[in-house]
C-alpha cells in the first residue's frame, strides 16, 4: 500500500521556529522588475519574486500581487489548531508548483460496524495551501483520511470556503474569514460522521456494486470495464473491507482513487506531485459516489 497522501511530501510539525526550516519556509519573498538581460527592455506592470534564502525564482506576477509571507501561512496553522483543539500535523513545500501547504489535524472519526471486532478509524484534517505563482491564492479545506488504508476519504472544500486572493486588504479578509470557516469545519465533520455510518448500516451486495459502478463508471470501452471490476475486487477484497455494505462499496472507490489511479508526469511536475493535488483538490470521484450512495 503507498505512503498516506499527508506524510509523502511534508515535514512533521513540531515548533513554529523548527517547523518553518524543516519546511523549506523559513524566507521571505523578495522581488524585482521583469526585463531581458542583453535587451534591458522592462516588462510593463510585471515582476518576478523569489526566495531570501537562495534566490530560486517562484513566480512572474503583476505588480499588484501582494505575495504572502510563508511564516505567517505556517504561524495561521497552529492558530487553526489551537482555535479547535487540534495539531498541526505536516508542513511543506513543493518547488515545482511554488506552493506550501499544511494539515492540520481536528480530530478522529471511528466507525463502529456490526461484522468487525474494531472500528474504522479515520481522521479529520484542515488542508490549507498557499501559492507564489501569482494564481494560486490562501485557501483551506475539510480533508477525511480512513486510517486502515490510508484511503483519502474526501476532500471537500465548504461552504464557508476560506479562500484569499493575494490583492489588496488580503490580511483583513484572511481574519474576518477564520471563525465562519472554523465552525464550518467542526459542523461537517459531525455530518460526515453520520453519514458514514449509514453507509455502514446499509447492506449492499456485488450485483448492486456492479450496478452502481455502471452509474459512476459509465463506458463499454475496455479501459472502463477493467476500472470497474477492479474497483469490484477492492469492494470485496480491499483494506479493512467486507464486501457487505455501501460503506465497502464507499472504500473501493476512494481506494481506487487514492491508491490505484495513476498520474502522469507534466512538464517538470513529478507524477507524484499530480498525485498529491489530485487526490487532494481536483478528483471529484469519490464525492460523486458518496452522493450516489447516500441516495
Amino acid at each position: 500500500m503507498n505512503n498516506s497522501i499527508i506524510t509523502s511530501k511534508g515535514a512533521t510539525a513540531t515548533t513554529l521556529e523548527e517547523t518553518l526550516v524543516n519546511a523549506d519556509l523559513n524566507w521571505e519573498v523578495l522581488s524585482d522588475n521583469v526585463g531581458g538581460m542583453d535587451t534591458g527592455i522592462q516588462m510593463p506592470r510585471a515582476k518576478m519574486i523569489y526566495r531570501s534564502d537562495n534566490n530560486a525564482p517562484l513566480g512572474i506576477v503583476g505588480q499588484d500581487y501582494k505575495p504572502s509571507d510563508p511564516r505567517q501561512f505556517v504561524s495561521s496553522q497552529f492558530e487553526f489548531a489551537e482555535a479547535v483543539g487540534g495539531k498541526v500535523s505536516q508542513v511543506g513545500f513543493i518547488h515545482d508548483r511554488s506552493r506550501a501547504f499544511a494539515f492540520v489535524n481536528v480530530g478522529d472519526i471511528v466507525i463502529d460496524r456490526k461484522d468487525a471486532k474494531v472500528g474504522d478509524p479515520m481522521r479529520a484534517y484542515i488542508y490549507s495551501t498557499d501559492g507564489w505563482d501569482g494564481g494560486t491564492p490562501r485557501k483551506s479545506r475539510l480533508y477525511i483520511e480512513r486510517l486502515s488504508c490510508l484511503n483519502g476519504q474526501t476532500s471537500k472544500q465548504l461552504q464557508s470556503t476560506f479562500w484569499v486572493s493575494h490583492t489588496k486588504n488580503m490580511d483583513d479578509r484572511i481574519e474576518s474569514g477564520i471563525k465562519p470557516f472554523l465552525n464550518e469545519i467542526t459542523n461537517t465533520v459531525d455530518e460526515y460522521r453520520n453519514q458514514f455510518k449509514k453507509l455502514a448500516d446499509t447492506s449492499m451486495n456485488k450485483e448492486q456494486m456492479e450496478e452502481f459502478l455502471e452509474k459512476l463508471l459509465p463506458g463499454k470501452s475496455t479501459l472502463s470495464q477493467n476500472r470497474r471490476k477492479g474497483v469490484v475486487s477492492l469492494f470485496e477484497e480491499g483494506a479493512g473491507n467486507f464486501g457487505n455494505s455501501r460503506w465497502d462499496a464507499y472504500n473501493a472507490v476512494t481506494e481506487f482513487v487514492t491508491h490505484n489511479r495513476g498520474y502522469r508526469e507534466t512538464d517538470v511536475r513529478s507524477a507524484s506531485t499530480n498525485r498529491f493535488f489530485g487526490v487532494l483538490e481536483t478528483d471529484t470521484l469519490a464525492d460523486k459516489a458518496l452522493a450516489l450512495l447516500n441516495n
